[in-house]
């Protein structure tokens, strides 16, 4: 299993298992879990999203997910630490069986919560894939036939909230403002999603691009 009997918040460098931790950075509707739920299976990694914990924190408090209270929320549990949500992620990787060769991460917005994962797994363990696509294509694809019959719990009442354009345009400048652009910035590898503007690319060749760069981190070729 990837943990130890030190704790992160210690300050201290971890020796823990060779777990790789990808961390899939982009702003909304990047395609930035499509293709970990395409390609993950086939390698045995899960999915783990921000937004998830987002959505249980809010509602656990009794709150509607609205996005005024998902700011209010998540200002005040970053308060208590800049990587909270991803913290609390960490608990859940940690307890996965030692057949799990790592995890997908979606959804961080800091490098603050990018270091906190490689002093807990180690800087060689730790990858950054930076998804890059227009604003106008991002907003396309939530009127997505697909992602609407697919979509499913958090997400799908994230996009309710996202079809308004006002709600879309401040969740981006939400994201940027917690730093998104800095992980993306960082990242060590970098897809374009674009596929209506130029560069287009299409799905069959994004997803084989993403398996490249998966394989090429579990140093499968």
């Amino acid at each position: 299993m990837a943990n130890s009997d030190e704790s992160v918040l210690s300050g201290q460098l971890l020796q823990v298992s060779d777990m790789k931790i990808i961390v899939l950075s982009g702003l909304p509707l990047s395609g930035k879990t499509t293709y970990a739920k395409i390609i993950g299976p086939k390698y045995n990694m899960p999915l783990y999203e921000t937004g998830t914990e987002v959505l249980e924190e809010v509602t656990g408090r009794g709150l509607d997910f609205t996005p005024a209270n998902i700011k209010l929320v998540t200002d005040e549990c970053k308060k208590i630490s800049d990587s909270f949500f991803t913290e609390r992620l960490m608990k859940k990787i940690d307890i996965l069986p030692d057949d799990v060769p790592g995890v997908f991460i979606s959804g961080i917005r800091a490098v603050s919560e990018v270091e906190i994962l490689r002093k807990q797994y180690g800087n060689d363990n730790v990858s950054v894939i930076a998804f890059h696509t227009s604003m106008k294509t991002r907003f396309k694809r939530l009127n997505n036939p697909d992602r609407i019959e697919e979509t499913k719990g958090a997400k799908a009442k994230e996009d309710e909230l996202l079809r308004n354009f006002d709600n879309f345009l401040a969740r981006n400048k939400k994201e940027l403002g917690y730093g998104v652009g800095d992980v993306i910035a960082l990242a060590e590898y970098v897809m374009s999603t674009e596929n209506e503007l130029w560069p287009h690319v299409s799905m069959k060749i994004n997803t084989e691009s993403f398996e490249t760069i998966l394989r090429e981190i579990l140093n499968l070729d």
